[in-house]
């Protein structure tokens, strides 16, 4: 499914082009601004000196603000010394790797070492997070995700309605973590049932589905104490398609998870379990059977300039005699336009071993989506 934008007028482009101008303009002035603050000097091992905001640093890597990069990332171990501009004096809250939280002021590094403003000194690579956010620290959720559609409607020649709209959202503690992932296709397009060759006009169409299926996924993970990147947890979904023969179809069931990785390049986790499965056809027959599940997620920003590659996989194996398989496969580009807007080109692949008589077991897509992340 792709967004097509079709007969635009010269007017709707002169409209188009003067905002898309403005938010350029304003993205450079801020961009421009926030280059000309310097309120630290950076100095490497190697003798290599940076002038830099101080944006974050998590797992070991020091994010800066330059007049040259916007995001540059140095791993903690190349750093000697950091020295705060002499009006920069606030506090720095920090979530050390023990899980204390302290605070420096001003933010000073010589040799690796740090002084606390308790006097206290240590390591830089002892920070874990500088200024975490309260969920960091063990208080409520951070809530991201990101709601995304495409949407075509075409006139002429062609006549047809398409809808795809997705929702992935999550909330993430110290402690448990709440996943949901929805998606609804309603695609329609007009057939000629008759039409007279001598009148252009006299065309008769008649309406027709052409896609009709919707999927909602839950998960939730509890992180186990002793090892914070293993988790249990349980997923549960519910999922309908009128071309493929199914009416309903729900599985529910426990796994066991971790985290493979989970760092500034990106993150990978991966869930083992087992899930009940109950198929409602329309025309073929019911099924129930116990399966094996598999789930494999993950993002990564290795590309740069704000964009991710993801990753999501399901895959679900009948234990039965009959061993059909089910895989559900999405990979995706993702890239920021302004203000939360973000633009992603997938390809999905899904293949139903326990397909209806007369089906196709393999079904693939390539979407072109836009929509708002936080």
């Amino acid at each position: 499914m792709t967004i097509v934008p079709r007969y635009l007028d010269q007017s709707a482009d002169w409209s188009l082009s003067v905002k898309f101008s403005f938010c350029f303009l304003v993205t450079l002035l801020f961009s421009v601004e926030a280059s000309a603050i310097t309120n630290a000097r950076v100095i490497l091992h190697d003798g290599s000196v940076i002038f830099a905001n101080i944006v974050d640093y998590r797992v070991d890597q020091l994010t800066l603000d330059t007049s040259f990069s916007s995001e540059l990332k140095i791993d903690a171990t190349l750093v000697r010394d950091i020295e705060a501009s002499p009006d920069d004096r606030s506090l720095s809250s920090l979530l050390l790797k023990d899980g204390r939280r302290v605070e420096a002021a001003p933010l000073i590094v010589t040799g690796g070492i740090l002084a606390l403003s308790d006097g206290e000194v240590i390591k830089l690579t002892d920070i874990d997070k500088l200024n975490p956010e309260p969920w960091e620290m063990g208080q409520g959720y951070a809530w991201e995700g990101l709601a995304s559609a495409a949407f075509t409607v075409a006139r002429g020649n062609t006549d047809s309605d398409q809808l795809d709209v997705a929702i992935n959202t999550q909330f993430d503690s110290t402690r448990d973590r709440f996943t949901l992932r929805a998606s609804i296709e309603q695609d329609q397009a007009s057939v000629v049932v008759s039409s007279d060759a001598e009148a252009s006009d006299n065309v008769t169409r008649s309406r027709e589905t052409s896609a009709d299926n919707w999927q909602v996924v839950t998960k939730y993970d509890y992180y186990l104490e002793d090892w914070s990147n293993h988790y249990l947890g349980v997923n549960a979904s519910v999922e309908a398609d009128k071309f493929t023969d199914i009416r309903l179809r729900s599985y529910l069931g426990p796994y066991y998870g971790r985290k493979l990785f989970d760092g500034a390049w990106g993150k990978l986790d991966s869930e083992l379990g087992f899930v009940w499965v109950d198929t409602d056809f329309f025309d073929a027959d019911d099924t129930e059977y116990l399966a094996a599940n598999w789930n494999i997620t993950g993002e990564s920003e290795i590309l740069g300039g704000d964009s991710k590659i993801y990753l999501t996989h399901v895959g679900i194996l009948n234990v039965s005699d009959d061993n059909s398989l089910i895989l559900d496969t999405t990979v995706g580009f993702g890239f920021p336009f302004f203000f939360g807007l973000e633009a992603a080109a997938e390809f999905r692949l899904d293949y139903d071993g326990a397909a209806a008589a007369g089906k196709e077991s393999v079904d693939q897509s390539y979407n072109l989506r836009v929509g708002y992340r936080w």
